[in-house]
């Protein structure tokens, strides 16, 4: 199974990915606790592990900057938060914020995301929302995210996600925390 640590902020926050085995890491650009700009994405995309893949996480943001920061090698996907979703040269991921079953809408996108619903917060909720809405979806692979961590990646990885993506589950005092990343890729490979 797949797995995403989303929300790097630091160095610390790559060397702690760069020493497990993770396939995704992420790479926040819309306002929220862990918005980077282009400058420090990029120093942290030059520092991190040549294998892992770079996500940038959107919330309705124009075409001309995500194509900036695709074009500039900062990030390999563009995950798309909100109302808009374009066309890029790079695989794309579709986030829904998940009530029912009718939050899922039609997407071009390779993949998409389940992640719960906060009224007026796009992600990183650090809350799980009822996952037996998504079980047996199988239209496109999906990455399944809200509030996931130790305690219930077992159960996350039941309904048979191609990536769990975890961000705030991976903290510990608001930082990304070696142990914690350490304990949920050995999940996520045994």
């Amino acid at each position: 199974m797949k797995l995403k640590i989303c929300g790097l902020k630091t160095l610390h926050d790559v060397d702690c990915i760069n020493q497990t085995d993770i396939d995704y890491a992420g790479f926040v650009f819309a306002p929220s606790r862990q918005q980077i700009n282009i400058e420090t994405a990029k120093a942290l995309k030059n520092a991190l592990n040549s294998n892992v893949k770079t996500v940038g996480v959107f919330v309705d943001e124009s075409y001309s900057f995500i194509k900036k920061v695709v074009d500039e090698g900062i990030i390999d996907l563009v995950q798309f938060h909100g109302g808009s979703e374009y066309e890029m040269p790079c695989q794309t991921i579709r986030a829904f914020r998940m009530q029912t079953l009718k939050n899922i809408k039609p997407t071009k996108c390779n993949f998409v995301l389940f992640d719960s619903y906060k009224n007026g917060v796009h992600g990183s909720t650090g809350e799980k929302f009822d996952w037996q809405i998504v079980k047996g979806y199988t239209e496109k692979h999906f990455f399944l995210a809200g509030g996931i961590d130790i305690t219930n990646i077992r159960h996350a990885m039941e309904l048979n996600p191609y990536c769990v993506d975890i961000s705030s589950g991976a903290e510990e005092n608001g930082q990304k925390s070696l142990k914690k990343i350490i304990e949920l890729a050995y999940e996520c490979n045994r």
